[in-house]
């Protein structure tokens, strides 16, 4: 992996529940960040949280950084990402925010996404890519909602690559690295941000992977094959834990119909 060093854009998908991806992250970051040369975006940060950035500093304490960024708790435990934060700026890393604040994703939503220089590569995506981005998000969402629907959803994905894509790229200096830290979908290179980033800027990108496995290692084994052409790296981790994500939209979506 030593091209990870000299790769101008690196991408690092996570499972965002899961200890051990958070535990190699910040292992990543610590062995190639390099000062203010580096910046570090991140999925857990919107534009309106990142108007307070300039005021920190590696010398702030954690409950002023975590005011400052009106940072969310309970959507990304600060056990998981503050450890991502605090060595960002102890190490003197430019600190970005990556992802849209909820008045414009409730403008995507309802609507279309916003005339904005971070959002240009939206409409550039081709259709038969936009159209697997729809597919994911619906299998993404178990199929407890109608395909149909799921149009806004998808716009909101592509909106938010977008604005990752923007913020690792915009203005960064020549000798400059921009490292993301998102989840595993983001980083896809056949659908997500590595796809705006080709069209913002002709320099490499890495995408790495963090991919759970079961005890026998047949997960690793079909995700080697499924992932071949969606990540350069594939780092393979133990599960968090064993859970039904699609139980509670079922339920929702069955509860809907009922009524």
């Amino acid at each position: 992996m030593a091209d990870i060093k000299t790769s101008r854009f690196v991408l690092v998908g996570e499972k965002h529940d899961n200890p051990h991806h958070h535990q190699l992250e910040l292992k990543l970051l610590q062995d190639i960040q390099n000062g203010s040369n580096t910046r570090v975006v991140l999925e857990m940060l919107d534009e309106q949280q990142g108007s307070n950035i300039d005021k920190l500093t590696g010398n702030s304490k954690e409950e002023l950084i975590k005011n400052l960024l009106n940072w969310n708790d309970r959507n990304w435990p600060w056990k998981d990402y503050g450890p991502l934060i605090n060595s960002t700026l102890a190490n003197g890393n430019l600190l970005k925010p990556g992802n849209l604040s909820k008045p414009v994703l409730m403008q995507i939503y309802k609507n279309a996404p916003p005339n904005e220089p971070r959002l240009s590569t939206v409409e550039a995506l081709p259709e038969n890519i936009q159209a697997e981005i729809l597919q994911q998000v619906y299998e993404s969402h178990c199929q407890a909602i109608p395909l149909k629907q799921m149009g806004p959803m998808a716009q909101i994905q592509i909106s938010r690559d977008a604005s990752m894509a923007f913020a690792m790229s915009h203005q960064l200096a020549s000798n400059d690295q921009a490292i993301l830290f998102s989840g595993a979908f983001h980083v896809r290179k056949d659908s997500g941000v590595p796809l705006h980033l080709n069209m913002l800027s002709s320099e490499k990108s890495i995408s790495i992977m963090l991919t759970e496995v079961d005890k026998g290692g047949e997960t690793g084994k079909e995700s080697t094959k499924a992932d071949r052409e969606v990540a350069d790296y594939i780092w393979f981790t133990p599960r968090s834990e064993e859970k039904d994500y699609c139980a509670s939209l079922r339920q929702q979506s069955s509860h809907k119909k009922i009524n």
